[in-house]
């Protein structure tokens, strides 16, 4: 009688199927969507640690979309209910002069959803797209993009990113309050962030709302 190779084999146990998926887990290769993922993860377990510094919190989720999904510059926008305006709290990718020009700016919430000072096109329910030749800043915001020197040039395909060009992914509060933005622009091809792209921004800015939720908690009704 013939014996078959799998019935010569030995049984694997079940806590050598663990340890192997473990070791798969913790040290082995990582794809990009793997790695995207773990980034994403880590993030929500901050929120799991109420006295997470806000601050740097918006800083990691900034050099997080620009490290691992690829954009160039990468910009948070959040509600100040102090002085009743959006302020920049967290930038990547910018110069000095940009920095310095981006920490001077602040919005109302009416200068935000203005479509005559900042045409825009809706993409999603939470994002928009601001595209350069219909010139989606006012005077004196210029010096504040990456390179503006390049504002205004023409665009050559459809999938092509101009510097002028940006998209503002919105994070919510529990009453659907505008908490703040993600702001996007350009990618290191040179090219439009595509839908895997923004799919992950809103992703990381629906995490933004519940860490700016959580810390509004945290302050209490009289600092909303």
């Amino acid at each position: 009688m013939d014996i078959t190779p799998e019935e010569t084999q030995r049984p694997v146990s079940p806590q050598e199927v663990a340890h192997k998926m473990r070791l798969e887990y913790s040290r082995g290769v990582k794809s990009r969507t793997v790695r995207t993922l773990q980034g994403a993860n880590e993030l929500l377990e901050r929120l799991d640690r109420h006295d997470f510094d806000l601050g740097m919190f918006l800083k990691d989720a900034a050099e997080f979309l620009s490290r691992q999904v690829g954009i160039a510059t990468v910009t948070i926008a959040v509600w100040n209910p102090t002085i009743q305006r959006y302020r920049f709290r967290a930038a990547v990718g910018l110069r000095e002069e940009g920095l310095k020009s981006l920490e001077k700016l602040s919005f109302t919430k009416d200068q935000v959803f203005d479509e005559k000072r900042y045409p825009s096109h809706e993409i999603s329910r939470h994002t928009r797209l601001y595209l350069d030749e219909e010139r989606a800043y006012v005077s004196g915001e210029e010096s504040s993009f990456a390179r503006p020197s390049m504002l205004s040039m023409k665009r050559t395909s459809s999938t092509e990113s101009l510097e002028g060009d940006y998209l503002c992914v919105f994070f919510y509060g529990r009453n659907r309050e505008t908490l703040g933005w993600i702001e996007l622009s350009g990618t290191r091809m040179r090219m439009l962030p595509d839908t895997e792209t923004i799919l992950w921004a809103e992703l990381i800015a629906r995490i933004l709302g519940m860490a700016v939720t959580l810390k509004e908690d945290a302050l209490g009704p009289e600092r909303r």
